[in-house]
């Protein structure tokens, strides 16, 4: 249960089996909330060695929307009217969100008309959106009605399976006994991790990221301007790309910064090892793909700090934190590019870190479990440790 899954295709943010943890669903039925039409041999890929099947609906689109009102007894309604959805060949099925708003709803409707277990995954943590993000007219009546159906989805829904700590907190108390932490399943092979840590050239950098303010790419590139003997890859698209590109061509950047607008995310994870070190700045709080991954490949990471605190999934990692200024993220960066010793030491702590909470393998089970078995109620509850967030 997705919105667009070709914008995910074309983005290249899916692993193999994606859609299907583990590889052990014989069948996966995906079941697009707007008009969408996918290439056959990637909705393949997403589904792994299960059968697929794909379902377009109109319920995300201006029509489908007048038509539901955002209501779940009309979204009910629309269901039934152009979906059988009853699979009476099947003997077990169970129902996944990507998204704890309109997915979250529609799965929770179809979990509880056809009795399947339900689950919504939560990829995004609504409280601590920046400021900008919400700003226009169109985002705040987006978020006005997915406030709603956000407390549809948590009420009525089986489970809730927020990727990351963060988004723990967006969860109220009453609904914690049934609220699962799985992080994000990312396509790290063992070939993909980083051997040497020896500098060839110039120290290279990179950032992944949505180019938007709320991950803004201007601090990293004003901290790096007056040094030559950095260069940074940006891989990115979005509303500021242009601001970027006029940056480099302003300040003549263009042999020391590289914008790639997208890449599969096969070959990102696969050419991750050739860099010297992962860079990132944002306002969201959240554990993003792109910071596991650059982790698990065994990447030093440089993070800016946040208000609201560090995720405890960081607590172990060796992480250069800085305030998010240029000068912060130039003297992190200093001080890796200065000492190869240093920054073997941190990335590979990291990605013992991580290995311990994100290996695709363990992430993978803990969610086919989720959709398939009872879990123990200490496995389903979340403990009040893991929900804070550390400085």
């Amino acid at each position: 249960m997705a919105a667009r899954i070709s914008e995910w295709i074309t983005k290249g943010e899916t692993p193999y089996s994606y859609l299907n943890p583990g590889g052990k669903f014989s069948r996966v039925a995906i079941i697009s909330l707007c008009p969408d039409a996918p290439d056959t041999e990637e909705i393949k890929k997403l589904c792994g060695s299960a059968y697929a099947e794909f379902y377009t609906t109109n319920l995300m689109t201006f029509q489908g929307m007048l038509t539901t009102l955002f209501i779940p007894q009309l979204i009910k309604k629309y269901i039934n009217k152009h979906l059988d959805l009853s699979f009476h060949d099947v003997k077990s099925v169970s129902v996944r969100a990507y998204g704890d708003t309109f997915a979250g709803t529609v799965a929770a409707i179809i979990g509880k008309q056809y009795g399947y277990r339900s689950v919504a995954s939560i990829h995004t943590c609504h409280l601590t959106l920046p400021k900008t993000e919400a700003i226009s007219i169109k985002h705040r009546l987006i978020r006005f009605f997915e406030y709603f159906l956000r407390r549809y989805t948590h009420k009525n829904i089986d489970f809730l399976a927020p990727v990351y700590s963060p988004a723990v907190n967006t969860i109220s108390m009453k609904y914690r006994e049934k609220t699962v932490l799985i992080p994000n399943s990312v396509g790290v092979r063992d070939c993909d991790t980083k051997r040497s840590y020896v500098r060839k050239s110039s120290f290279r950098l990179i950032t992944v990221g949505r180019l938007i303010d709320g991950k803004s790419v201007f601090p990293i590139l004003n901290a790096i301007k007056n040094c030559e003997n950095f260069h940074l890859t940006v891989v990115g698209d979005g509303p500021n790309r242009f601001q970027v590109e006029q940056w480099i061509e302003r300040y003549n950047m263009s042999q020391r910064v590289t914008l790639i607008p997208r890449i599969q995310n096969i070959i990102l994870v696969e050419q991750l090892k050739n860099f010297d070190a992962f860079i990132a700045f944002t306002l969201f709080s959240e554990v993003p793909k792109t910071v596991i991954e650059a982790g698990l490949v065994g990447l030093p990471i440089v993070l800016n700090e946040l208000q609201q605190g560090r995720p405890i999934e960081y607590k172990d990692a060796s992480i250069v934190w800085c305030s998010g200024t240029p000068q912060s993220f130039l003297s992190a960066l200093v001080e890796l590019a200065s000492d190869e010793q240093k920054s073997e030491l941190y990335g590979q702590k990291t990605k013992n870190a991580f290995k311990r909470i994100f290996a695709p393998a363990t992430c993978n089970e803990k969610m086919y479990h989720l959709l398939t078995n009872e879990m123990e109620k200490t496995q389903k509850a979340i403990p009040r440790h893991e929900e804070a967030q550390t400085r």
